[in-house]
């Protein structure tokens, strides 16, 4: 399914930081020591979004939906999956066989404009035509890679760093 506003947004946020860092680091004192942090900074401020905004995806065929979210994919079996839902404070979930739910986070909710109403309807056809399967088995679950916390770590281990090496350079001087 092309749920193309998360990507476009995502995009948009990369561009606009991308954009405000290096304004405000053209107008820096001619430090190695600010530029390198700045730059470090915007490159996790830049994957942090993207990886929030551009890596969530769904996608399926006649016997499994994917779901892939920030943190985690979901193999989940159309036999697994109970309902579609859409609340407006939570937005996109399924509702799994043992009462499981799997939020989704590929489509906003902000601005669904309606477009909530034809994803709901379009998942819960192919539910209701593949899901007619005995069994089914069970979602697989797989967690994402660590990146998201490395990426949030690596600006201030580099500042961390900068500053040892400045301070150490001041001290040697």
């Amino acid at each position: 399914m092309p749920w193309r506003d998360r990507q476009i947004m995502g995009t948009l946020v990369i561009a606009v930081a991308a954009t405000a860092v290096a304004l405000a680091m053209a107008g820096l004192p001619d430090s190695a020591f600010w530029r390198i942090s700045g730059l470090v900074s915007l490159l996790s401020i830049a994957v942090w979004a993207g990886r929030g905004q551009l890596f969530p995806l769904v996608r399926y065929d006649q016997t499994t939906l994917v779901v892939r979210n920030t943190t985690h994919t979901y193999e989940i079996p159309w036999e697994a999956v109970r309902s579609v839902d859409w609340h407006d404070r939570t937005g996109l979930s399924l509702m799994l066989t043992g009462d499981g739910t799997v939020a989704v986070q590929a489509f906003s909710r902000w601005p669904s404009f309606g477009r909530h109403r034809k994803v709901v309807a379009e998942l819960e056809r192919n539910r209701q035509q593949w899901g007619k399967g005995a069994g089914g088995g069970d979602p697989v679950v797989v967690p994402a890679s660590g990146i998201t916390e490395l990426v949030l770590f690596l600006p201030i281990l580099v500042l961390v760093i900068s500053l040892l090496v400045k301070g150490v350079g001041s001290l040697l001087s």
